[in-house]
């Protein structure tokens, strides 16, 4: 039979090989793909279950014929006798105490069912449908276990339909209820709360953050110990016409049919109730409850109490205190610039971290803040107040505010501390232990060269979301000649705390690819501007603005421009389009800047047409459209413009950015944009282009036309970085670079170096750059190996290697035990990575004689000095010793191969290598100890809907574990929830996926000893652990 078009996902049976067959005879195309092994089990079951289905359901036979059908096929695959079906054709219906079997008995009641089953989903559409949704819910109430209800607000109309029915269930002992709400908008009621939490073994969470209102979802989750749990979801809210009135769509699944569906339910369920954005209702009560809507409508009058406000260190925050940390204590860099787009906490951050400085150092914190203005001032020593829990802490000087008290923790303005300068220098350049300059990229005026030269903090910190000065120039010579850490922009929009944007490609015929418009890796602006101020083109924008936007009259837009003749071109040629438009360039007067933002603001005018960054004094949030009407050849600068228009604003639920693509020279980089907008930078931006951008932040999307898209993938598959194209950029260099330098001036990741076998001693080489190596045995191991230290982070490991480098190939003596285990360790750690096999085969005789072998090859020798150097100077975060009992060696938030734990634990030694063991679980039992090693995405797609909530992070103490699928609680899965009786020890290895984007196995991160909590379920047995020491923010998702 001819198939007909479309897509599909069809296993491939014989019977399906002939359609494909027929259909390709037939000039069809019939397109295949590998099976995905993490998805392969599901797949195969659900073929064989079909098949079976319409086997038993085609046969007019009795049941129990049927049941001894079904027998003969799990025979036949080999299943227990245990697991074989009765021959008697009976459901188990349920299992009630006597007592309660007596009661039933004597009422001549029946055990509440919903009428839907517990097999089956089914869809509520609201209106005259045939079963009502409020009266199965009770149903459903009535016969579970425990119920976690998800709202975005609570109603007494909504709490009353169910109110008797769940005091009845949460009487029963060993019942619970949970739910999850908000104040939303001051819609939820206090009484409905209150009712609520009067009910016993009942808890309630509810977020009073009014500023960012991300919960929308609506669910019902009635989780049963039997495991025939179900879930309602979508889009009614307990109210009363929300769910008998509306036309609303609620989708009512069950734990047989859609497992995958309630686990993820019940896994984001955890999520949000382990968030710290949502409170305990019991901590404060329903006093707090009304205190909190007080303060959120006092903010919204001119009377406003001096509120402060609760704050959290999000992963994205938590990632840049890390890699402050990491500077400071390893790289001894104690004057940091934090490069982030306004908007993502830079403030925040300043606070906590000078909140650990103040508790490492309590007799000298003195912290002097520094910003131009006013605002910002009190602004932030409200969230210092807040971070630090102390409402008196710090004096304003600015204005006609002045110290009252001490000026030992100063917020200053620059022009304040300028013009009382000799009270500084009386007090010392050295009276302040920590100082921070806000908006650091003013550092070059003269007003703030003061700080920067003269004051002689122990920490400076400079907080900025350009790292260019006002005069053009870099700020890193202020700050280390780096930057040492940046707030990435997709982090922060995954995390809600920027408006999430629509990213739209325009196809733009203009053609400016000619090499006479290009010099130096950029565009020369004038030539540039020449093909940009095209009326034709200005036709083309119009329209497509009046196509994209809701209504393009109406819209608060930037238009970055090329040059000032080309902004004034476009805020001429959009006026006499019939829009309101307007240019704003360096010529610009102050006032007419002033103006302009204003008219921006309010929509007075609604283009803005400007040229780069847009820089001094623009902070409006109204902003909701930006357009790219130039090629930006910086990614700074695409980054910055872009963060314009992402600031959170009332209304404002999304940014529309309409780019224009036009066919750019061939040494323009689309591929670092887009890859900047993606939460993972390693996987590869040309397959995401083509498969629609799946990696973008929560609520963000790409769409291009298909000219643009054509443009776009041409010039990212000619501009990817191969071997060719490095040994390019390195025939360039006038002067041999550094390791670090190349990797640094190409931006790409360190890994690219190493891909397909390369190093770099072998780039070089092939560069002209360096001798030829001597392709011997022994040369080519080592010119593969290197590559195998690019993951190492642990400070214990880099710096034996440092020290092995620096001791000519030999290893250190020392009488020191501990260090001698740890360092025999570490060497045959190295000895794998660089040699691949174990002694015997190779004919060393040693560790130790192999590894000088190194030294004979000083090129290679000095690739690992610079490699290891690199590693070092750009850790993400600190590791830490785990301590008496565990290997000497291993560290918390370490990253190790699995070859490298077990030399670690004495498993992998010179003669004997641990290659091929591929369980997840093993046990050191001379120690008493069971290693974890889990992949969090099993699939090698990035998402895989059965197996996605297996293993996850439920907050940074908390890891849900799916454990082999032959454990249970009745067999050896018990030594599990024994662990405070049998002593064990659980330690915990984590990795996102099994590859990353460079083809290599991904390593592990060492989260950890890890306590059980509970568990549920047999064969497999989930369970959740507490960890003892918190997990890396990289792998928290914040709610």
């Amino acid at each position: 039979m001819k198939l007909k078009e479309g897509v599909y996902e069809n296993l491939i049976s014989s019977r399906l090989t002939a359609d494909m067959k027929e259909t390709e005879a037939e000039g069809g195309v019939c397109k295949t793909e590998p099976i995905d092994a993490a998805e392969s089990a599901k797949l195969l079951a659900d073929f064989l279950a079909h098949s079976i289905r319409r086997k038993l359901e085609d046969t007019d036979v009795s049941v129990e014929e049927k049941i001894e059908f079904t027998n003969r096929i799990l025979a036949s695959a080999d299943i227990d006798d245990v697991d074989m079906l009765a021959a008697a054709p009976q459901l188990l219906s349920a299992v009630v105490s006597k007592q309660r079997d007596t009661e039933l008995k004597k009422t001549k009641k029946d055990i509440v069912r919903p009428l839907s089953g517990f097999r089956v989903s089914n869809l509520f559409t609201g209106g005259q449908s045939s079963l009502s949704l409020g009266s199965e819910i009770m149903r459903d109430i009535a016969s579970a276990d425990e119920i976690c209800i998800i709202v975005s607000f609570l109603r007494m109309s909504g709490i009353r339909m169910m109110l008797n029915q769940l005091a009845d269930f949460c009487k029963k002992e060993g019942h619970r209820l949970r739910v999850i709400t908000t104040t939303y908008c001051g819609v939820t009621e206090a009484k409905s709360v209150e009712r609520l939490s009067q009910l016993p073994n009942t808890e309630i969470r509810i977020s009073y953050n009014t500023t960012i209102e991300r919960l929308h979802a609506k669910s019902y989750i009635f989780v049963r110990n039997s495991g025939f749990s179900t879930a309602y979801i979508g889009s009614s809210n307990l109210s009363h016409s929300a769910q008998t009135e509306g036309l609303e769509w609620n989708l009512r699944v069950t734990n047989v049919e859609n497992p995958h569906i309630i686990k993820s339910a019940l896994a984001t369920f955890e999520r949000y109730w382990h968030s710290e954005n949502f409170e305990d209702f019991s901590v404060g009560g329903i006093e707090k409850f009304r205190r909190e809507l007080a303060l959120q409508k006092s903010r919204n009058t001119s009377s406003a109490l001096e509120v402060y406000a609760r704050y959290q260190v999000l992963p994205h925050q938590k990632i840049i205190l890390d890699r402050l940390q990491v500077e400071r204590d390893e790289n001894h860099l104690y004057r940091n610039l934090v490069v982030a787009a306004t908007g993502t906490g830079k403030t925040v951050i300043s606070a906590f971290d000078y909140k650990r400085f103040r508790q490492l150092h309590p007799q000298h914190n003195r912290l002097l803040f520094v910003v131009h203005r006013e605002e910002i001032l009190k602004q932030s020593l409200r969230t210092f107040r807040s971070v630090l829990g102390d409402a008196n802490f710090g004096e304003l000087w600015v204005g006609n505010c002045h110290p009252e008290d001490s000026m030992s923790n100063l917020f200053v303005s620059v022009a304040t501390l300028n013009n009382n300068i000799d009270a500084f220098r009386n007090l010392g350049f050295d009276y302040y232990d920590y100082i921070i300059i806000d908006e650091a990229h003013h550092a070059a005026a003269t007003s703030y060269r003061v700080i920067v030269d003269h004051f002689r903090p122990k920490i400076l910190l400079g907080l900025t979301a350009t790292p260019e000065r006002m005069d053009g120039q870099s700020l890193l010579p202020d700050f280390g000649g780096k930057i040492s850490a940046e707030i990435r922009l997709p982090q922060a929009l995954d995390e809600g705390l920027l408006t999430p944007f629509q990213y739209l490609c325009i196809t733009d015929p203009l053609d400016i690819s000619g090499s006479e418009l290009w010099n130096n890796g950029k565009y020369i602006l004038s030539k540039l501007s020449d093909r940009l101020c095209n009326s034709e083109r200005v036709k083309l924008i119009v329209e497509k603005l009046h196509e994209y936007l809701p209504d393009e009259t109406k819209c608060h837009a930037l238009c970055f421009c090329s040059d000032k003749r080309h902004a004034t071109f476009m805020a001429e040629q959009l006026s006499q389009s019939g829009l309101q438009a307007a240019a704003l360039t360096s010529a610009s007067s102050n006032d007419d800047r002033v103006r302009l933002n204003r008219d921006l603001a309010a929509g007075r005018i609604n283009y803005l047409c400007v040229v780069d960054i847009f820089n001094e004094g623009v902070d409006i949030p109204e902003i909701d459209t930006v357009l790219f009407l130039r090629p930006t050849d910086s990614l700074t600068i695409f980054l910055q413009q872009l963060g314009r228009g992402l600031r959170l604003s009332a209304g404002k639920d999304f940014l529309t950015v309409l780019d224009f693509v036009a066919q750019v020279n061939k040494q323009y980089d689309f591929s670092s944009r887009f890859r900047s907008l993606c939460l993972r930078k390693d996987r590869s931006i040309e397959e995401q282009v083509a498969n629609g951008f799946t990696l973008l932040p929560h609520g963000c999307s790409i769409y291009m036309e298909s000219k643009a898209k054509s443009y776009i993938l041409n010039n990212i598959h000619s501009a990817i970085y191969n071997t060719r194209r490095l040994i390019k950029e390195l025939m360039a260099y006038d002067t041999v670079p550094t390791l670090a330098q190349f990797v640094e001036n190409c931006g790409q990741d360190v890994r690219l170096i190493y891909k397909g076998n390369n190093c770099w001693t072998t780039l070089k080489s092939a560069a002209g750059k360096c001798q030829p190596i001597e392709h011997d045995a022994i040369g080519e191991r080592l010119m593969k190996g290197i590559g195998n230290l690019t993951h190492i982070n642990s400070v214990a490991f880099l710096r034996f290697i440092k020290r092995f480098i620096a001791n000519g190939c030999k290893l250190d003596d020392t009488n020191d035990t501990e260090v001698s285990n740890a360092d025999d360790r570490f060497a045959i750690m190295l000895y794998y990575a660089l040699f691949q096999e174990k002694i015997s085969k190779l004919g060393f005789d040693n560790i130790y004689e192999a590894l000088y072998k190194v030294g004979n090859y000083p090129l290679l020798k000095q690739e690992i000095a610079e490699l290891i150097d690199y590693l070092h100077e750009n850790l993400e975060f600190k590791t830490y010793p785990m301590g008496a009992g565990l290997p000497e060696g291993l560290e918390l938030y370490g990253c190790y191969t699995r070859e490298e734990v077990f030399a670690l634990f004495g498993r992998q030694t010179a003669d004997k290598r641990m290659q091929g063991v591929a369980a997840g679980v093993f046990s050191i039992d001379e120690s008493n100890i069971e290693l974890f090693f889990v992949t969090l995405n099993k699939s090698e797609k990035d998402f895989s809907p059965s197996t996605n909530y297996n293993d996850y992070f439920i907050s940074e103490r908390r890891f849900h574990w799916q454990s082999q699928n032959t454990m249970s609680h009745a067999n050896a899965g018990a030594r599990y929830v024994n662990q405070c009786n049998n002593g064990r020890r659980f330690l915990l290895f984590v990795r996102e996926d099994k590859k990353d984007g460079y083809g290599n196995t991904s390593p592990y991160y060492c989260m950890g000893l890890v306590d059980y909590v509970s568990s549920h379920g047999n064969f497999p047995m989930n369970i959740e652990w507490q960890l003892k020491q918190p997990a890396m923010a990289k792998f928290i998702k914040a709610v």
